[in-house]
């Protein structure tokens, strides 16, 4: 009801989501939706072109955004019921264990949850491998610039979003004096400290909110943890329902009511997960397997991914009409600060929709390695690097049966070898597959990953002990053996187009021969 709290402000409307019902929204979450840094994520979509794999995957950053504010609520106010029944543990998370402190601690994990992905750019993870390797590998001073602010907001990670996530939350803390409303540059700069890359650097203003700097862990792991995370939690949900796949079916309520705060050995305190949260929990686990092998890591979607990297790429080297408000320059006019001081003063946003107008300009102009990038990325699918195997698992059944004539167990350590053998093989490939189709422009790129990465997992067990689980087991020894895919293209349009498409079958089965005798070198190296 309207002139409720919803965390620490007055409710001031609700939000019909298609994944959670009716969303409360107060009065500050509604101000920030208000400016240009949140509207902006309405024209960036969640799984980038995904959905010119899956059609109806158009579904934005803003959506996916709002839903993890509303788990991360969720999960917040459970822990703030049960702190407030807890005098001592409450007492290791809030210096006060009152009503105001117990709203701050709920704000502050629905402002981190609402701004968490603020960073996104166009085609969100997409374009973010083109970021990278403008910014270390082409050697200017734009470049040189983007760089260092990258590293410097990142901590040296160079993780993309994120970085551009602390400028713009920097830059929403300046526009924040203009909310009538107490407190929220506070709850901004704590936000920008949680969601840092490397970790916060300051603890002052949670501590302003009567947060206790050790609660810091508990607010980062309700958004992101390698458990049951409200950032995960909503993502296959949405992205299961937007594709149209049925592994998104997760019982949250029970998640939810399993959520609570326990002290470790050392005496901080801890996000953790009761047992009875077990059968959601290993729900969660299946629809993050399936969801990953059937949609994140589906051959074509990785293969549109390559593609708006490598026109992204081009774009630096072309001479193609840029937006006038970007001022000729891209990597200038996308530096964080940049792009920061653009979107809060409306003259540009680095959205699917701008990137979509790029490429239009790109493939009506005559640059030939522009145009073919850009074309493949409209009307010309043809255009797309080419799957050279079509299913990663075709690659674990090659693997499997190599390993088993040599005696060796397909186990899931010496599958993550032989596959790791293979993806840093990649050059070698290449060579061998130029020689066999008799051309020296063809190009084989690799896409190599792991569904759940074990040492972060391991790290997150404090929160549930998944190893008692035979089911969750099973589950995170099959995530932990890498997806590998592999694309022949070259970035000649007509070599592309007669020597890989016109024979892609005679190009597969080539290359699926290379494969395996790469896949027998590497079982001498695991002997070895």
């Amino acid at each position: 009801m309207q002139g409720e709290l919803v965390g620490a402000y007055q409710q001031k409307g609700v939000v019909q989501d298609s994944v959670h019902g009716f969303i409360p929204i107060n009065e500050a979450e509604y101000w920030l939706l208000q400016t240009a840094f949140m509207r902006r994520l309405h024209n960036i979509k969640q799984l980038g072109m995904a959905f010119l794999v899956f059609p109806s995957a158009r579904h934005s950053r803003l959506e996916h955004s709002l839903g993890v504010m509303h788990i991360a609520s969720r999960m917040a106010q459970r822990i703030a019921g049960s702190l407030s029944r807890n005098d001592k543990l409450c007492s290791e998370v809030l210096y006060d264990c009152d009503y105001e402190h117990l709203n701050n601690f709920v704000q502050t994990a629905r402002f981190s949850g609402l701004l968490h992905d603020v960073g996104h750019l166009a085609y969100s993870h997409m374009s973010e491998e083109a970021i990278e390797y403008m910014a270390k590998y082409i050697e200017d001073q734009h470049s040189q610039g983007l760089f260092k602010e990258l590293t410097e907001l990142s901590g040296s990670t160079l993780k993309v979003h994120e970085a551009y996530g602390v400028s713009f939350l920097s830059k929403l803390k300046g526009l924040s004096s203009s909310f009538e409303g107490p407190l929220l540059e506070v709850y901004l700069s704590a936000v920008a400290e949680l969601l840092k890359p490397g970790g916060p650097t300051v603890r002052e203003p949670l501590e302003e909110l009567g947060i206790r700097p050790e609660a810091y862990d508990i607010i980062h792991d309700i958004i992101s943890n390698e458990i049951a995370d409200a950032d995960r939690l909503d993502y296959l949900q949405r992205d299961a329902q937007a594709t149209g796949i049925v592994y998104g079916n997760i019982d949250l309520d029970r998640l939810v009511e399993g959520i609570g705060v326990s002290l470790l050995d050392d005496g901080r305190p801890s996000l953790s997960l009761d047992i009875k949260s077990l059968q959601p929990l290993e729900d969660v686990f299946d629809a993050r397997y399936k969801m990953y092998r059937s949609v994140y890591y589906h051959h074509k979607v990785i293969a549109i991914s390559k593609s708006v990297s490598r026109f992204i790429r081009e774009l630096p080297q072309s001479h193609i009409q840029l937006p006038e408000a970007y001022g000729g320059n891209l990597r200038e006019a996308i530096k964080p600060s940049s792009l920061a001081k653009a979107i809060a003063d409306d003259l540009y946003y680095f959205d699917d929709s701008e990137l979509d107008v790029i490429a239009r300009t790109a493939a009506h102009g005559e640059e030939r390695l522009i145009k073919r990038w850009a074309l493949s990325l409209l009307e010309r699918r043809d255009l797309l690097p080419l799957s050279l195997i079509k299913r990663s698992e075709e690659v674990m059944v090659l693997a499997t049966e190599i390993l088993r004539k040599r005696g060796l167990e397909p186990s899931p350590s010496n599958l993550s070898h032989l596959l790791n053998y293979v993806s840093n093989r990649v050059s070698a490939i290449q060579d061998d597959l130029r020689k066999a189709i008799g051309n020296s422009n063809i190009m084989v790129d690799c896409f190599s990953s792991s569904i759940i990465n074990l040492d972060r997992l391991r790290r997150g067990s404090n929160m549930f002990n998944w190893s008692e689980s035979s089911y969750l087991r099973a589950i995170v020894d099959q995530s932990s053996i890498p997806v590998l895919l592999l694309y022949a293209y070259s970035d000649y349009m007509d070599d592309h187009l007669s020597l890989i498409r016109a024979r892609a079958k005679d190009v597969r089965e080539t290359a699926k021969k290379i494969l395996q005798d790469v896949l027998n070198e590497g079982v001498k190296d695991i002997r070895s």
